[in-house]
């Protein structure tokens, strides 16, 4: 095709029915290599290509957000005071993320965790099987909180920090101590997305509570 256009640009030039110009413009674009551009937006900072822009934000405003009380490193019903300050905190989220918060129930965990033998050893990580049940109830994120030594630094729900499946960064407050704390988890990938603390649960988990506020308008911030 390339052949028999060229040679119709030169039978052009010779039988005048195109000037010059036009019959030189025709022959050069036909052998003219095709240029490849990355797309690129120059709003973006340092000019990225989209596929490495900006993130998107952790919370979105529809989040669907499970709690999860830790006792000695194993899932208990969430005590009725500290329950209540959750529902407080969802209601306050309610109205500024979006973002719902409710109490998971502990009869839900007991349809996705393994039997077990009478005399069988049971699981020793407790936070892998509070993500299934969080994922599988509808929850994309699961708050996960204790207290005491479930709390202490470098380590929760009574396991070194590292060994307890969870993706934690290293400048993330997961590694501090405290009396209690609070870990803002993916329940699909285990990724801590914030932690929160508090010193002060003289009077419930009020204080956690409201921490867990702060990181969650972090996350949730434009």
């Amino acid at each position: 095709m390339t052949k028999l256009l060229k040679t119709a640009a030169i039978a052009a030039i010779i039988t005048g029915f195109a000037n010059s110009a036009q019959a030189f413009e025709l022959f050069t674009t036909l052998d003219a290599p095709t240029a490849t551009y990355e797309l690129v937006d120059s709003a973006l900072p340092n000019h990225l290509p989209r596929d490495v822009a900006k993130p998107a934000l952790e919370l979105k405003s529809d989040t669907k957000i499970g709690v999860a009380r830790l006792d000695g490193g194993r899932l208990i019903p969430t005590p009725f005071g500290e329950e209540f300050d959750w529902e407080l905190l969802s209601r306050r989220t309610a109205k500024t993320s979006g973002a719902t918060i409710e109490v998971m129930n502990t009869g839900d965990y007991l349809k996705y965790i393994p039997e077990i033998p009478f005399h069988g050893i049971d699981t020793d990580n407790k936070i892998d099987e509070i993500r299934l049940t969080a994922a599988n109830e509808g929850y994309s994120h699961v708050i996960i909180y204790g207290l005491g030594t479930d709390a202490y630094w470098a380590s929760f729900g009574g396991k070194a920090l590292e060994r307890t499946g969870l993706k934690v960064d290293a400048d993330c407050a997961s590694w501090d101590g405290a009396k209690a704390k609070a870990l803002i988890v993916d329940s699909f990938t285990g990724k801590v997305l914030g932690a929160a603390t508090a010193d002060d649960i003289t009077h419930n988990i009020g204080k956690l509570a409201d921490d867990v506020e702060r990181v969650m308008t972090e996350l949730t911030r434009a």
